[in-house]
């Protein structure tokens, strides 16, 4: 199972998991591989660039969005990857700016690719890939708003995946733990997630049906800790709510 033929748009291309997920679709065969980034020209070199269409992409620049969507109208599948965090308590001296920040990349910066796209992921075949953080279903003890920025995605991937179901693209959102990025240097010598690991578990399991991904030690042990019932929550919203509802009517009824 790969990607030959098809055409794929990953934001954040440039570094970590981003730049992880470019090569990693590029080995799975991808016809083109749009390489997002703020800047494009920190994109590392590709070994296949005939493949590759680096583009300059601020998720949170709207203008930018539609523009990116306009030249590739034809993507088979998004990879939001782009995310920022802030490593401060709620309650310390950090600034609305920096607290928006992570709101405006995290959670309206997918919103906006997808929207901007939907009319390419409408067909059967085509998709999204969320890349979160198991702290959107686990808070963060040292990153509180990149949590709520993060669990806030999360209910826009599941509510997109129930809109795009009859259509037959396929939505998957990743839940990894500690990755050895950048942003994970906050974390000193815990344990920590390859990109590349990352990346091959989530282009594999989207192109497996998979809903939920936890492609790491860590977020194996959150997903065993959260339960069963919660796993179907988040592979199964719509039918897991409806089955809920209609075991409140009847006991509404009974009462």
């Amino acid at each position: 199972m790969d990607l030959t033929g098809r055409k794929v748009l990953i934001t954040g291309a440039n570094r970590g998991v981003g730049a992880a997920l470019v090569t990693a679709a590029l080995d799975r065969q991808a016809a083109t591989v749009v390489a997002a980034a703020r800047d494009p020209a920190s994109l590392p070199p590709s070994a296949a660039p005939a493949r590759v269409a680096p583009s300059r992409l601020d998720v949170t620049d709207q203008a930018q969005v539609a523009a990116a969507a306009a030249e590739h109208p034809d993507i088979d599948l998004l990879v939001c990857n782009a995310g920022v965090t802030c490593q401060r308590p709620l309650l310390s001296d950090v600034t609305d700016a920096a607290l928006r920040e992570v709101m405006e990349v995290n959670f309206f910066g997918p919103l906006g690719l997808a929207r901007a796209f939907a009319p390419a992921l409408c067909r059967p075949g085509s998709g999204v890939i969320f890349i979160l953080s198991v702290s959107a279903v686990a808070l963060s003890r040292s990153a509180p708003v990149y949590s709520a920025s993060k669990a806030a995605c999360l209910m826009l991937a599941l509510d997109l995946r129930e809109e795009l179901r009859d259509s037959g693209a396929t939505v998957t959102v990743v839940l990894p733990g500690f990755i050895d990025t950048d942003m994970g240097a906050a974390f000193g010598s815990t344990a920590k997630a390859t990109p590349a690991q990352v990346a091959a578990l989530s282009l594999d399991g989207w192109l497996d049906g998979q809903h939920t991904i936890w492609p790491d030690r860590f977020a194996e042990l959150v997903r065993d800790t959260v339960g069963e019932p919660f796993r179907a929550l988040l592979d199964q919203p719509r039918q897991v709510m409806t089955a809920v509802h209609d075991a409140f009517q009847e006991a509404t009824r009974a009462g």
